[in-house]
Protein backbone atom coordinates (compact mmCIF):
# COMPACT_ATOMS: atom_id res chain seq x y z
CA UNK A 1 0.00 0.00 0.00
CA UNK A 2 1.27 3.19 -1.15
CA UNK A 3 2.17 5.97 1.98
CA UNK A 4 0.77 9.55 1.66
CA UNK A 5 3.52 11.80 0.48
CA UNK A 6 5.57 13.01 3.85
CA UNK A 7 4.49 16.82 2.87
CA UNK A 8 1.03 16.03 3.74
CA UNK A 9 1.83 13.76 6.82
CA UNK A 10 4.03 16.71 8.18
CA UNK A 11 1.56 19.81 7.48
CA UNK A 12 -1.18 17.48 9.24
CA UNK A 13 0.84 16.63 12.05
CA UNK A 14 1.90 20.62 12.46
CA UNK A 15 -1.49 21.54 11.94
CA UNK A 16 -2.68 19.23 15.64
CA UNK A 17 -2.84 21.06 18.76
CA UNK A 18 0.56 20.33 20.87
CA UNK A 19 0.12 20.84 24.50
CA UNK A 20 3.14 22.92 24.25
CA UNK A 21 2.47 25.84 21.39
CA UNK A 22 -0.82 26.76 22.40
CA UNK A 23 -0.42 30.06 21.03
CA UNK A 24 0.21 28.60 17.32
CA UNK A 25 -2.88 26.41 17.32
CA UNK A 26 -4.98 29.35 18.70
CA UNK A 27 -3.60 31.69 16.00
CA UNK A 28 -4.55 28.80 13.63
CA UNK A 29 -7.85 28.34 14.42
CA UNK A 30 -8.22 32.18 14.22
CA UNK A 31 -7.56 31.99 10.78
CA UNK A 32 -9.89 28.98 10.17
CA UNK A 33 -12.35 31.18 11.75
CA UNK A 34 -11.53 34.04 9.61
CA UNK A 35 -12.12 32.47 6.19
CA UNK A 36 -15.05 30.51 8.24
CA UNK A 37 -16.82 34.41 8.30
CA UNK A 38 -15.57 35.89 5.27
CA UNK A 39 -16.50 32.74 3.05
CA UNK A 40 -20.38 33.15 4.59
CA UNK A 41 -20.10 37.24 4.42
CA UNK A 42 -19.65 36.24 0.75
CA UNK A 43 -22.16 34.16 0.04
CA UNK A 44 -24.66 35.76 2.51
CA UNK A 45 -24.23 39.22 0.17
CA UNK A 46 -24.69 37.33 -3.22
CA UNK A 47 -27.79 35.95 -1.54
CA UNK A 48 -29.51 39.15 -0.64
CA UNK A 49 -28.42 40.75 -4.30
CA UNK A 50 -29.63 37.46 -5.22
CA UNK A 51 -32.82 37.97 -3.67
CA UNK A 52 -33.08 41.77 -4.85
CA UNK A 53 -32.72 40.52 -8.42
CA UNK A 54 -35.11 37.97 -8.21
CA UNK A 55 -38.19 39.89 -6.83
CA UNK A 56 -37.61 43.23 -8.69
CA UNK A 57 -38.23 40.39 -11.94
CA UNK A 58 -40.91 38.85 -10.17
CA UNK A 59 -42.56 41.94 -10.49
CA UNK A 60 -41.86 43.53 -13.88
CA UNK A 61 -43.43 39.79 -14.97
CA UNK A 62 -46.15 39.50 -13.03
CA UNK A 63 -47.36 43.15 -13.28
CA UNK A 64 -46.96 43.78 -17.28
CA UNK A 65 -47.11 42.11 -20.55
CA UNK A 66 -44.40 40.03 -21.24
CA UNK A 67 -43.55 40.74 -24.60
CA UNK A 68 -44.14 44.17 -26.85
CA UNK A 69 -44.51 43.77 -30.42
CA UNK A 70 -43.54 46.96 -32.21
CA UNK A 71 -44.08 48.16 -35.87
CA UNK A 72 -40.84 49.88 -36.54
CA UNK A 73 -42.01 51.99 -39.42
CA UNK A 74 -45.06 53.07 -37.61
CA UNK A 75 -44.23 53.09 -33.67
CA UNK A 76 -47.01 55.70 -33.12
CA UNK A 77 -50.09 53.90 -34.81
CA UNK A 78 -49.59 50.96 -36.80
CA UNK A 79 -52.53 48.57 -38.22
CA UNK A 80 -51.73 45.68 -35.83
CA UNK A 81 -55.20 43.80 -36.40
CA UNK A 82 -53.39 40.87 -38.86
CA UNK A 83 -50.50 40.23 -36.41
CA UNK A 84 -52.44 39.98 -33.19
CA UNK A 85 -54.70 37.71 -35.09
CA UNK A 86 -51.67 35.44 -36.24
CA UNK A 87 -49.93 35.77 -32.65
CA UNK A 88 -53.19 34.66 -30.69
CA UNK A 89 -52.89 31.79 -32.96
CA UNK A 90 -49.50 30.67 -31.37
CA UNK A 91 -48.63 27.85 -29.30
CA UNK A 92 -47.45 29.48 -26.39
CA UNK A 93 -48.96 32.31 -26.79
CA UNK A 94 -51.74 33.24 -23.55
CA UNK A 95 -53.28 36.23 -24.50
CA UNK A 96 -52.52 39.16 -27.17
CA UNK A 97 -54.05 43.26 -27.40
CA UNK A 98 -53.50 45.93 -28.84
CA UNK A 99 -52.56 49.09 -26.44
CA UNK A 100 -52.47 53.08 -27.76
CA UNK A 101 -49.99 54.69 -25.75
CA UNK A 102 -49.23 59.09 -24.98
CA UNK A 103 -47.82 60.89 -22.47
CA UNK A 104 -50.31 63.03 -20.99
CA UNK A 105 -50.61 65.64 -17.95
CA UNK A 106 -53.55 64.63 -15.70
CA UNK A 107 -55.73 67.65 -13.50
CA UNK A 108 -57.79 67.10 -10.88
CA UNK A 109 -61.40 68.86 -11.82
CA UNK A 110 -62.45 69.37 -8.12
CA UNK A 111 -58.70 69.92 -6.56
CA UNK A 112 -56.74 71.85 -9.48
CA UNK A 113 -53.91 69.11 -8.72
CA UNK A 114 -52.05 68.00 -11.58
CA UNK A 115 -49.59 65.15 -12.37
CA UNK A 116 -47.73 63.40 -15.30
CA UNK A 117 -49.24 60.08 -16.39
CA UNK A 118 -48.82 57.39 -19.07
CA UNK A 119 -52.44 56.50 -20.48
CA UNK A 120 -53.01 53.29 -22.01
CA UNK A 121 -55.94 52.77 -24.41
CA UNK A 122 -56.49 48.90 -23.82
CA UNK A 123 -59.28 46.54 -24.95
CA UNK A 124 -60.81 45.93 -21.13
CA UNK A 125 -61.80 42.52 -21.27
CA UNK A 126 -58.48 41.22 -22.73
CA UNK A 127 -55.64 43.51 -21.13
CA UNK A 128 -56.52 41.75 -17.50
CA UNK A 129 -55.47 38.61 -19.39
CA UNK A 130 -52.14 40.20 -20.85
CA UNK A 131 -51.13 41.67 -17.24
CA UNK A 132 -52.74 38.51 -15.42
CA UNK A 133 -54.08 41.02 -13.48
CA UNK A 134 -55.41 40.19 -9.89
CA UNK A 135 -59.62 40.30 -9.56
CA UNK A 136 -59.99 43.74 -8.41
CA UNK A 137 -57.75 45.38 -11.39
CA UNK A 138 -59.77 42.92 -13.83
CA UNK A 139 -62.63 44.33 -12.33
CA UNK A 140 -61.56 48.02 -12.42
CA UNK A 141 -60.60 47.43 -16.07
CA UNK A 142 -64.19 46.07 -16.81
CA UNK A 143 -65.72 49.52 -16.21
CA UNK A 144 -63.63 51.26 -19.03
CA UNK A 145 -66.71 49.43 -21.54
CA UNK A 146 -69.76 52.00 -20.45
CA UNK A 147 -69.44 55.23 -19.70
CA UNK A 148 -68.83 56.60 -16.24
CA UNK A 149 -72.60 58.14 -13.86
CA UNK A 150 -71.38 61.43 -15.62
CA UNK A 151 -71.42 60.13 -19.12
CA UNK A 152 -67.99 60.43 -20.11
CA UNK A 153 -65.45 58.09 -20.60
CA UNK A 154 -63.83 56.35 -17.70
CA UNK A 155 -60.12 56.17 -16.62
CA UNK A 156 -58.46 53.91 -14.37
CA UNK A 157 -55.86 54.99 -11.80
CA UNK A 158 -52.98 53.49 -9.88
CA UNK A 159 -53.64 54.16 -6.61
CA UNK A 160 -50.53 55.99 -5.79
CA UNK A 161 -51.02 58.34 -8.78
CA UNK A 162 -55.11 58.60 -7.53
CA UNK A 163 -53.36 59.67 -4.13
CA UNK A 164 -51.30 62.64 -5.79
CA UNK A 165 -54.05 64.04 -7.21
CA UNK A 166 -56.31 63.58 -4.64
CA UNK A 167 -59.05 62.01 -6.56
CA UNK A 168 -61.32 59.10 -5.74
CA UNK A 169 -64.42 56.92 -7.57
CA UNK A 170 -66.62 59.46 -9.58
CA UNK A 171 -64.56 62.74 -9.81
CA UNK A 172 -63.60 64.43 -12.93
CA UNK A 173 -60.17 64.76 -14.32
CA UNK A 174 -58.92 66.31 -17.54
CA UNK A 175 -56.35 64.68 -19.55
CA UNK A 176 -53.99 67.15 -21.49
CA UNK A 177 -51.83 65.00 -24.75
CA UNK A 178 -48.60 66.50 -26.31
CA UNK A 179 -51.06 67.51 -29.29
CA UNK A 180 -52.47 70.83 -30.52
CA UNK A 181 -55.50 71.93 -31.99
CA UNK A 182 -55.52 74.71 -33.94
CA UNK A 183 -58.16 77.57 -33.37
CA UNK A 184 -57.96 81.07 -34.43
CA UNK A 185 -56.17 82.59 -31.95
CA UNK A 186 -53.73 80.38 -31.30
CA UNK A 187 -53.02 76.40 -30.92
CA UNK A 188 -54.48 75.06 -27.55
CA UNK A 189 -53.03 71.45 -26.08
CA UNK A 190 -55.66 68.57 -26.78
CA UNK A 191 -57.48 67.48 -24.10
CA UNK A 192 -60.91 65.52 -22.71
CA UNK A 193 -62.53 65.23 -19.47
CA UNK A 194 -62.34 61.75 -18.52
CA UNK A 195 -64.82 59.88 -14.99
CA UNK A 196 -62.94 58.18 -12.85
CA UNK A 197 -64.67 54.94 -12.32
CA UNK A 198 -61.59 53.02 -10.63
CA UNK A 199 -58.11 52.32 -9.19
CA UNK A 200 -56.06 49.69 -8.93
CA UNK A 201 -52.67 48.52 -7.27
CA UNK A 202 -50.14 46.60 -8.70
CA UNK A 203 -46.52 44.80 -7.01
CA UNK A 204 -44.73 47.58 -9.30
CA UNK A 205 -44.59 51.05 -7.73
CA UNK A 206 -43.53 52.88 -11.46
CA UNK A 207 -47.07 51.47 -12.16
CA UNK A 208 -49.07 52.86 -9.11
CA UNK A 209 -47.42 56.05 -9.86
CA UNK A 210 -47.71 56.77 -13.10
CA UNK A 211 -50.18 54.65 -15.35
CA UNK A 212 -53.64 55.13 -16.16
CA UNK A 213 -55.91 52.77 -18.16
CA UNK A 214 -58.82 54.14 -20.79
CA UNK A 215 -60.73 51.97 -23.11
CA UNK A 216 -58.83 51.70 -26.56
CA UNK A 217 -62.02 53.52 -28.23
CA UNK A 218 -61.52 56.54 -25.97
CA UNK A 219 -57.22 57.04 -26.44
CA UNK A 220 -58.29 56.71 -30.65
CA UNK A 221 -60.59 59.31 -30.44
CA UNK A 222 -58.56 61.63 -28.07
CA UNK A 223 -55.11 60.75 -30.20
CA UNK A 224 -57.38 60.75 -33.50
CA UNK A 225 -55.68 57.69 -34.85
CA UNK A 226 -58.29 55.43 -36.21
CA UNK A 227 -58.52 51.72 -35.98
CA UNK A 228 -54.37 52.08 -35.25
CA UNK A 229 -52.60 51.16 -32.44
CA UNK A 230 -49.11 51.88 -30.52
CA UNK A 231 -47.99 48.27 -29.98
CA UNK A 232 -49.31 44.48 -29.43
CA UNK A 233 -48.76 43.47 -25.34
CA UNK A 234 -48.74 39.30 -25.58
CA UNK A 235 -48.63 37.04 -22.36
CA UNK A 236 -46.97 33.55 -23.01
CA UNK A 237 -47.71 30.36 -20.99
CA UNK A 238 -43.82 29.71 -20.28
CA UNK A 239 -41.61 32.80 -18.60
CA UNK A 240 -38.50 30.21 -19.39
CA UNK A 241 -39.03 30.21 -23.05
CA UNK A 242 -39.29 33.73 -23.40
CA UNK A 243 -36.38 34.42 -25.83
CA UNK A 244 -37.96 31.25 -28.16
CA UNK A 245 -40.98 32.96 -28.34
CA UNK A 246 -39.32 36.31 -29.09
CA UNK A 247 -38.06 34.06 -31.96
CA UNK A 248 -41.03 32.82 -33.15
CA UNK A 249 -43.20 35.52 -33.58
CA UNK A 250 -40.28 37.72 -34.69
CA UNK A 251 -39.93 34.60 -37.69
CA UNK A 252 -43.86 34.69 -37.78
CA UNK A 253 -44.45 38.22 -38.38
CA UNK A 254 -41.76 38.83 -40.50
CA UNK A 255 -41.27 42.75 -42.00
CA UNK A 256 -40.90 45.41 -39.82
CA UNK A 257 -42.15 44.16 -36.73
CA UNK A 258 -39.57 43.99 -33.44
CA UNK A 259 -40.38 41.98 -30.37
CA UNK A 260 -39.06 43.23 -27.37
CA UNK A 261 -39.31 41.56 -23.59
CA UNK A 262 -39.87 43.09 -19.88
CA UNK A 263 -36.32 42.20 -19.10
CA UNK A 264 -34.79 44.20 -22.33
CA UNK A 265 -37.05 47.00 -21.67
CA UNK A 266 -35.79 47.37 -17.78
CA UNK A 267 -32.15 46.30 -18.67
CA UNK A 268 -30.66 49.19 -17.52
CA UNK A 269 -32.00 48.74 -13.68
CA UNK A 270 -31.26 45.16 -13.77
CA UNK A 271 -27.54 46.06 -15.36
CA UNK A 272 -27.43 48.35 -11.70
CA UNK A 273 -28.28 45.65 -9.72
CA UNK A 274 -25.79 43.40 -10.88
CA UNK A 275 -22.87 45.59 -11.02
CA UNK A 276 -23.92 46.31 -7.16
CA UNK A 277 -23.90 43.00 -6.52
CA UNK A 278 -20.36 42.88 -7.99
CA UNK A 279 -18.92 45.70 -6.07
CA UNK A 280 -20.73 44.53 -2.70
CA UNK A 281 -18.89 40.96 -3.60
CA UNK A 282 -15.70 42.94 -3.72
CA UNK A 283 -16.11 44.71 -0.62
CA UNK A 284 -17.30 41.70 1.46
CA UNK A 285 -14.01 39.70 -0.46
CA UNK A 286 -11.93 42.23 2.11
CA UNK A 287 -13.09 40.06 4.90
CA UNK A 288 -11.37 36.95 2.99
CA UNK A 289 -8.34 38.61 2.49
CA UNK A 290 -8.24 40.15 6.01
CA UNK A 291 -8.33 36.06 6.81
CA UNK A 292 -5.93 35.57 4.30
CA UNK A 293 -3.64 37.65 6.27
CA UNK A 294 -4.25 35.74 9.69
CA UNK A 295 -3.05 32.84 7.60
CA UNK A 296 -0.02 34.07 6.45
CA UNK A 297 0.86 35.50 9.92
CA UNK A 298 0.05 31.93 11.26
CA UNK A 299 2.04 30.13 8.56
CA UNK A 300 5.10 32.43 9.31
CA UNK A 301 4.97 31.70 13.18
CA UNK A 302 4.87 28.12 12.21
CA UNK A 303 8.27 28.18 9.73
CA UNK A 304 9.94 29.90 12.65
CA UNK A 305 8.73 27.33 15.23
CA UNK A 306 9.82 24.63 13.02
CA UNK A 307 13.20 25.92 11.84
CA UNK A 308 15.13 22.64 13.36
CA UNK A 309 12.89 20.49 11.58
CA UNK A 310 13.51 22.18 8.69
CA UNK A 311 17.21 22.18 8.72
CA UNK A 312 16.85 18.69 9.40
CA UNK A 313 14.63 18.08 6.79
CA UNK A 314 16.98 19.58 4.19
CA UNK A 315 20.46 17.77 5.64
CA UNK A 316 18.42 14.57 5.41
CA UNK A 317 18.17 15.54 1.45
CA UNK A 318 14.61 17.30 1.53
CA UNK A 319 14.46 19.41 -1.61
CA UNK A 320 13.43 23.04 -1.23
CA UNK A 321 10.20 22.47 -3.04
CA UNK A 322 9.32 19.34 -0.55
CA UNK A 323 9.82 21.88 2.41
CA UNK A 324 7.65 24.79 0.46
CA UNK A 325 4.73 22.10 0.14
CA UNK A 326 4.79 21.20 3.09
CA UNK A 327 3.59 24.90 4.06
CA UNK A 328 1.73 25.32 0.95
CA UNK A 329 -0.66 22.27 1.69
CA UNK A 330 -1.21 23.30 5.81
CA UNK A 331 -2.23 26.63 4.04
CA UNK A 332 -4.47 24.91 1.83
CA UNK A 333 -5.71 23.06 4.42
CA UNK A 334 -6.82 25.60 6.63
CA UNK A 335 -8.22 27.66 3.52
CA UNK A 336 -9.82 24.58 2.84
CA UNK A 337 -11.51 23.75 6.03
CA UNK A 338 -12.64 27.29 6.88
CA UNK A 339 -14.17 27.38 3.24
CA UNK A 340 -15.86 24.91 3.48
CA UNK A 341 -17.67 25.89 6.82
CA UNK A 342 -18.08 29.30 5.61
CA UNK A 343 -20.03 27.78 2.65
CA UNK A 344 -22.25 25.61 4.74
CA UNK A 345 -22.96 28.69 7.28
CA UNK A 346 -23.69 30.75 4.17
CA UNK A 347 -25.77 29.08 2.57
CA UNK A 348 -27.76 27.96 5.64
CA UNK A 349 -28.08 31.20 7.06
CA UNK A 350 -28.89 32.72 3.48
CA UNK A 351 -32.22 29.44 3.52
CA UNK A 352 -33.00 30.34 7.40
CA UNK A 353 -33.44 33.74 7.01
CA UNK A 354 -35.52 34.20 3.50
CA UNK A 355 -37.51 31.14 5.17
CA UNK A 356 -39.00 32.63 8.02
CA UNK A 357 -38.13 36.22 7.19
CA UNK A 358 -35.82 37.38 9.77
CA UNK A 359 -35.97 40.89 8.04
CA UNK A 360 -39.37 41.49 7.80
CA UNK A 361 -40.00 45.25 5.71
CA UNK A 362 -43.42 47.36 5.57
CA UNK A 363 -44.67 47.21 2.18
CA UNK A 364 -46.35 50.36 1.76
CA UNK A 365 -43.08 51.62 1.75
CA UNK A 366 -40.47 49.29 -0.02
CA UNK A 367 -42.83 46.69 -1.89
CA UNK A 368 -41.29 43.90 0.07
CA UNK A 369 -42.86 42.17 2.79
CA UNK A 370 -39.79 41.06 3.98
CA UNK A 371 -35.40 40.98 2.62
CA UNK A 372 -35.77 38.09 0.28
CA UNK A 373 -32.40 35.52 0.00
CA UNK A 374 -31.80 33.29 -3.16
CA UNK A 375 -28.68 30.52 -2.54
CA UNK A 376 -27.22 30.17 -6.05
CA UNK A 377 -25.18 27.04 -6.72
CA UNK A 378 -23.16 29.49 -8.89
CA UNK A 379 -22.18 31.94 -6.54
CA UNK A 380 -21.09 29.63 -3.88
CA UNK A 381 -18.94 27.99 -6.49
CA UNK A 382 -17.61 31.36 -7.21
CA UNK A 383 -17.20 32.32 -3.70
CA UNK A 384 -15.90 28.96 -2.42
CA UNK A 385 -13.19 29.15 -5.34
CA UNK A 386 -12.37 32.68 -4.53
CA UNK A 387 -11.84 32.15 -0.72
CA UNK A 388 -9.11 29.02 -1.94
CA UNK A 389 -7.34 31.27 -4.49
CA UNK A 390 -6.97 33.94 -1.84
CA UNK A 391 -6.17 31.34 0.84
CA UNK A 392 -3.34 29.70 -1.76
CA UNK A 393 -1.78 33.13 -2.04
CA UNK A 394 -1.61 33.70 1.39
CA UNK A 395 0.83 30.87 1.19
CA UNK A 396 3.26 31.53 -0.91
CA UNK A 397 5.29 34.23 0.71
CA UNK A 398 5.93 31.34 3.77
CA UNK A 399 6.17 28.42 1.95
CA UNK A 400 8.80 29.91 0.07
CA UNK A 401 10.44 31.60 3.13
CA UNK A 402 10.63 28.12 4.30
CA UNK A 403 12.33 26.52 0.81
CA UNK A 404 15.09 29.15 0.87
CA UNK A 405 15.97 28.40 4.91
CA UNK A 406 19.70 27.67 4.96
CA UNK A 407 20.01 24.40 6.95
CA UNK A 408 23.26 25.51 8.32
CA UNK A 409 21.77 28.79 9.98
CA UNK A 410 18.84 26.24 11.09
CA UNK A 411 21.08 23.71 12.30
CA UNK A 412 23.70 26.15 13.83
CA UNK A 413 22.80 25.90 17.55
CA UNK A 414 22.02 21.67 17.97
Amino acid sequence: MRRAPYELHLALRYLRFHRGRTFISLITLISVAGVTVGTAALVIALSLMNGFVRDFKERILSGSAHLQVIDSTEPDAADVGPAIERIRGMKGVVAAAPVVFTHSMLVSEAGGQSAYAEIYGVVPHAQGDVLAADRATVEALDRLDAPGKSGRDGIVLGRTLARSLGVSEGDLLRVVIPKVTLTPFAPIPKSRMFEVVGTYTSTHFEQDSVRAYVSIAAARSLLGIGDRASWIEVRVADVSRLEAMKREIRQSLGGPWVVIDLIERNQIFIKALNEEKLYLFLAIWLIVVVAALNIVSTLVLMVADKIKDIGTLTALGARPLGIASTFLVQGLIIGLVGTVAGLALGSGLSIWMDRFQVFPLDPNVYYLSHVRFLVSAADIVKAGLLAMGTSLVATLYPAWKAATLDPVEALRYE
